[in-house]
Formats: C-alpha cells, structure tokens, sequence
C-alpha cells in the first residue's frame, strides 16, 4: 500500500482559483523559486472527485504540504480549507499540472 500524509486543501467552485490565470501564475513562480518538486499540487474537478475531495461536483482544489501556501492561496482566492490524506506519488503523477491558462481578452479600442 502506498504511504500517505496528510495535506493541506483549499477548495472552491470551478473558475475561483483558476479562472483568472493568477493561480497559474502563483504556482508558476513558486516552482520557478522553490524547485519543480515543490510540493503543491491543482486538482480540476475530475480530479477533485477522483481523490474524493468533495462530493460536490464543479469543484477545483489546490493541495500543499505548507499550511501557509494554502493559507496565503485563501486569502487571495476565497474558499474552504482543511487537511485530508493523500498519496504524494499519485499526485505528482496525476495532478502536477498547472491548471489552464486564462481566456485572452481582446481589450484593443476598435472605432
């Protein structure tokens, strides 16, 4: 069986961490200073209910080790935190994605 540990999680409705790109972002340069196996982790809502994180559908979630990133990520984004167990190795193969970019909004002055 694969060892576990227990997590920090921030959840919210689909769009509210991601929707802006800033969450992106925030992982972007977080690994970019901390190392690509910084330990954080972005679950779209497939993978919010494969890992049984919510049995509410349309939810996204961030996972991390640091309790501050999470905190720090609620601040920012809102949303609901609290700490479950999780397999590592399956998120490092399942969820070490940066979630999607944000849609590009034409904001050019057409006359």
């Amino acid at each position: 069986m694969a060892e576990t540990k227990i997590l920090n999680v921030l959840l919210a409705p689909k769009g509210q961490l991601s929707g802006h790109g800033q969450l992106r972002e925030s992982m972007s340069e977080r690994r970019t200073r901390m190392g690509d196996d910084y330990p954080m982790w972005y679950l779209n809502s497939t993978l919010v209910q494969q890992f049984k994180v919510s049995e509410i559908e349309g939810m996204e979630a961030v996972i991390a080790e640091d309790k501050s990133t999470i905190a720090w990520l609620s601040l920012r984004f809102g949303g609901e935190r609290f700490t479950k167990s999780f397999d590592p190795e399956e998120l490092w193969e399942k969820a070490n994605v940066l979630p999607e970019p944000a849609e590009k909004i034409d904001i050019s002055f057409k006359e």
